[in-house]
Parts: C-alpha cells; sequence; structure tokens
C-alpha cells in the first residue's frame, strides 16, 4: 500500500474519532483545506502523521483545543476591507430600515470582529434598537470564548483606520471598555446579541431572518456540506432577504462550482451580497 493511501485512511480514521470523541463533525469539510490547516499545526507541534496527531488530541486537553481553533477560527480584522463595507451600508440599511424588527443571522461564525463590525454598523445606521442578531458556531466552547474575550488593545490603532475608511461616523472608542489588556464591546451594545450552538452540517432552519451572514465558514466546506448550507439559507430567508457570504472564494480547491440554483441572484459577486428570489 503507497504512503499517499495510507495517510488517507489515516485522515478518515482522525475525522471519525474526532467526531465519536467530541462531537465535531468535519468529515464534509473540503479535504484540501482540512489538510493544509491540519498540516500547518503538526509541523509547528511536530507531529508526523494524522495517527499521531489522533493520539495527541484524544489525551491531551491543550492538543485538542489548538485543534480546534485552527479549524473552526478565522480572524478578520475588525472593519476589514473597507470598501466593502461602505457597499454593505449602502445596500443593507435600506431593506433592514424597512421592517418593523430585523432578524439576523450570524451562521457558523469565526471571529469576534465580525460581530462588533456588524453591531457598530446597525448602531450607526439607526437600525441596532430594532435587531436581534443570532450568533451561531458548531462548538459551544468556542462560541463562549468569542463572547468573552473581545480583542486585544494593541490592535485598535489599526481598527480605528479600518473603521474610518469603512464610513464610520463616531468614535470606535466609544464603543468599547478595556478588560485585561482586551477591548471588549459595552454592554449597551450586546443586549440584542442571542448566542447559540448549531451545526449547519446536522441541524435544520430555526427562525426567518432578513439577513444571514456566512462570511469565512463556506469556503472550508466540502461541495455536499456547502449545497447543504445554501439549501438551509433559503429556507431560512424571508422573500428578498439577504445573504452575505464570499460564495466566489467559496467554489472549492478541487474547482467544483457553488450551485447556485436555490433562488439566489447576486446584487454583488465583488463584495459577497446575494438576494433569495423564492
Amino acid at each position: 500500500m503507497n504512503a499517499l493511501k495510507v495517510e488517507e485512511i489515516e485522515l478518515d480514521i482522525l475525522l471519525e474519532a474526532i467526531y465519536r470523541y467530541h462531537g465535531d463533525d468535519f468529515r464534509g469539510f473540503d479535504r484540501l483545506v482540512l489538510i493544509e490547516k491540519l498540516s500547518a499545526m503538526m509541523t509547528q507541534s511536530e507531529i508526523k502523521t494524522y495517527s499521531a496527531l489522533q493520539d495527541s488530541i484524544l489525551h491531551d486537553k491543550e492538543q485538542w483545543d489548538a485543534l480546534l481553533r485552527k479549524l473552526l477560527l478565522n480572524p478578520s480584522p475588525l472593519f476589514g476591507e473597507p470598501q466593502r463595507m461602505q457597499f454593505l451600508r449602502k445596500q443593507l440599511s435600506p431593506w433592514l430600515r424597512s421592517h418593523a424588527h430585523t432578524r439576523i443571522w450570524m451562521a457558523d461564525c469565526s471571529s469576534i470582529e465580525e460581530i462588533y463590525t456588524l453591531v457598530i454598523l446597525l448602531q450607526e445606521e439607526q437600525l441596532y434598537e430594532k435587531t436581534s442578531i443570532y450568533i451561531t458556531a458548531s462548538n459551544a466552547a468556542l462560541l463562549q470564548e468569542m463572547a468573552d474575550t473581545g480583542y486585544p488593545v494593541e490592535k485598535f490603532p489599526e481598527y480605528e483606520r479600518n473603521y474610518l475608511a469603512s464610513g464610520g461616523n463616531g468614535s470606535l472608542g466609544d464603543y468599547f471598555h478595556e478588560e485585561n489588556g482586551r477591548l471588549i464591546l459595552k454592554h449597551d451594545f450586546q443586549k440584542n446579541l442571542i448566542w447559540s450552538q448549531f451545526s449547519l452540517v446536522t441541524d435544520t432552519s430555526f427562525n426567518e431572518f432578513e439577513l444571514i451572514s456566512c462570511r469565512n465558514a463556506l469556503a472550508s466546506f466540502g461541495v455536499a456540506l456547502r449545497n447543504r448550507a445554501l439549501r438551509l439559507f433559503a429556507a431560512s430567508l424571508t422573500p428578498f432577504g439577504m445573504l452575505d457570504a464570499d460564495l466566489a472564494s467559496s467554489n472549492g480547491n478541487n474547482g467544483s462550482k457553488i450551485n447556485m440554483a436555490w433562488h439566489y441572484q447576486a446584487i454583488s459577486h465583488e463584495y459577497g451580497l446575494y438576494r433569495h428570489h423564492p
């Protein structure tokens, strides 16, 4: 049996072990994306094989936590891509303002900065008070960590530049308080956040939303899982509701294409904004 075949078997067994022991299901993820992330961690930890990695994460909680962060977290700066943020301000505000109450779902959220960016944008567009934001992730521990920890204070100057370039019209510092060298959103701006564990792999629609944001997760999914997520989002959007997702980067390393047959019409492929047409 050649080395590549052995490695493929070891990876299958590793993913099955993770699912059976921890309940986190990565079996439907894009294999090339998984291999890239796992290889980076294994090199850093001087682990040679997937079998050795499996032994490590099953018996060492610190290694498991490190693996989970590598696979699920995707840090992004506050108000990253300022031009896209300017575009979102213009596109989202009229749609969300047309509703008496707005429900937004941030699905498989992978960084606290994503959440803070949306909250501040809504506040400055005078929309936050009438909005409920549902934040979900597949792992409860990482979800709680995001809710509690904020971001390092030394990143503030960079984030403030992004904020101003994106059309920010206030003072970014007014939104945060400092705790142990980290900046956390003030309580008044967290009151409409609803945190829940939810799996795009297995769970079904739980509400109807005017906006769904899933910026990073789809790029890590295999074809079947990406298509499942898009069907789920379509079932969860109101008529003409919006999907904020980087589908252009979610076509997969294997050249597969996103199936757009579930009634999505592009508002902008460049900025990843789509409208649901049932």
